[in-house]
């Protein structure tokens, strides 16, 4: 029978002097709340809890995991701390290394509190295929994409924000310490940057002349490929030549894996490949629309298998960054196209990047033709038909009620002659969005809301725009105007 310490590999340290009942016992509630093996990926080897009178500090291993952490345990956490102290308390993370928790008290040892360690996952194959294959023939179908002539992305021009962070980091933990965390799940809704980060990592890979090549792929090439190899009449090794391709690469990135659904066969294969990689410590990266548990007609045993790596949702980004992107793209070109006109462009076309590369290509299209500085008026008048599509029909009776739910204010606290902050704002606000999702005149917007004169709408516009620049928030109790503004979007567009 083996011995039990054969299973007792990572430990979650725990200082000696610190080491309470209730500290012991947070660290149980964690790990029944996540299971064993997301709290030793994420709580680490090096991570040791610290109880102060008003608050609870975590140290762990790297900012990443801080990140993680903060986004996807918060609920986690409080519940823990309510189960152990009976209420919650701040909790603040800290990045120490062993060696630095060490320097803080020589004196005093650290104690392991022993957890059994992840085992390392089964791998149903009897004889490993790649171990068969000829190292030393060429890489060249796996280190290029089909598409040879397409210049491939990087993560250098990756624009990163909020909406991304999380995944912008995570690609480059494929880069930088490949297979730690594996595999790797992207997802979101189109046009967002899922492809790109997939094209960067191959980029970055690509680079790095003492590693293995990367292998990028659609799941429709995944899919044709292992077909053809399957189909009558094919050599009685297809499967096995389907299968060679995977050998001798460091990374494998499959786009838009949604359409594997519903084609078992395939699963089947797709779930071989997973297994068979992650045991080669080869680095998986995969793109969905959605997330694991809402790509219907994927088997539950490859939705198990990403979601015990990493997943990663990439939201619409914030006005901010959609404006980041746009000027990154014009500073690419080297296009005289100032930043009001990059301002009105990411304000009235969305979000999307495709959709702001198109109102891009037409405003080239007209420097090239007029060979001047591209103006206000004359982006306004190219993309006039753009704007309109865009744009669903909003009212002055709309922008005032969204608003009005969003602050908690009456129905016509708006319109109302009251100068108290906690409604100049939000109606500064409103007209701001006034002028950009209706057709309403400067002196309309003043008398809709409260009688104000066609001055006061021009200085509330300019002072949300400062407001925006600044990402400052309305009040105090509220978050940036950013995320503000783009939750009122969301309530206007969807109607």
């Amino acid at each position: 029978m083996p011995q039990v310490t054969e299973y007792v590999e990572n430990t979650v340290r725990v200082h000696e002097k610190n080491c309470t009942q209730e500290t012991l016992r947070l660290h149980e509630v964690l790990v029944e709340r996540l299971g064993l093996p997301r709290f030793n990926l994420w709580f680490g080897q090096e991570s040791s809890i610290r109880c102060e009178e008003t608050r609870i500090i975590f140290n762990v291993k790297n900012r990443f995991a801080i990140d993680w952490i903060r986004s996807n345990f918060q609920q986690e956490i409080e519940h823990a701390l309510s189960k152990v102290f009976g209420k919650t308390f701040p909790v603040d993370f800290e990045v120490v290394s062993p060696e630095q928790t060490k320097v803080n008290d020589p004196k005093t040892p650290l104690k392991p509190v022993v957890v059994p360690s992840i085992p390392r996952p089964h791998c149903p194959l009897q004889n490993n295929p790649f171990q068969t294959a000829n190292p030393a023939r060429s890489n060249d179908h796996v280190s290029r994409p089909n598409n040879a002539a397409r210049r491939f992305s990087t993560l250098q021009t990756f624009i990163e924000g909020l909406s991304n962070r999380l995944a912008c980091r995570a690609a480059a933990l494929a880069v930088d310490h490949p297979g730690q965390i594996n595999p790797i799940y992207i997802y979101g809704t189109t046009s967002i940057g899922k492809t790109h980060l997939l094209e960067g990592i191959w980029s970055a890979i690509r680079l790095q002349r003492d590693r293995k090549p990367p292998l990028y792929m659609t799941s429709e090439q995944f899919i044709s490929s292992f077909l053809e190899n399957i189909q009558p009449g094919s050599s009685r090794s297809g499967i096995q030549s389907f299968r060679n391709k995977f050998s001798g690469i460091s990374v494998l990135l499959i786009d838009d894996i949604q359409y594997l659904s519903r084609k078992d066969a395939t699963q089947t294969e797709f779930l071989y490949t997973i297994d068979t990689l992650r045991n080669q410590g080869v680095q998986m990266v995969f793109t969905g629309h959605r997330p694991p548990k809402e790509l219907v007609g994927l088997r539950n045993e490859i939705i198990c298998r990403i979601e015990s790596g990493m997943v990663c949702g990439i939201e619409l980004p914030e006005r901010e960054l959609s404006l980041r992107i746009f000027q990154n793209m014009v500073a690419q070109r080297q296009l005289p196209i100032g930043q009001d006109v990059c301002r009105m462009v990411t304000s009235r076309l969305g979000v999307h990047a495709r959709q702001l590369s198109g109102a891009l290509n037409r405003l080239h299209a007209v420097y090239l033709t007029k060979n001047e500085p591209i103006t206000l008026e004359v982006a306004e008048e190219t993309l006039s038909d753009l704007i309109r599509i865009q744009r669903r029909d909003v009212r002055l009776q709309d922008i005032e009620k969204v608003v009005c739910e969003t602050f908690g204010l009456s129905e016509q606290a708006l319109q109302s002659k009251g100068r108290e902050k906690q409604i100049t704002a939000p109606r500064m606000l409103a007209m701001w969005l006034a002028r950009k999702y209706t057709r309403s005149a400067l002196s309309e917007i003043g008398r809709y809301f409260g009688d104000r004169s066609h001055s006061t709408v021009a200085t509330a516009q300019k002072k949300v725009d400062q407001w925006v620049d600044q990402n400052h928030p309305i009040h105090a109790e509220h978050h940036g105007i950013t995320e503000m503004i783009q939750k009122i979007e969301q309530i206007l567009q969807s109607g």
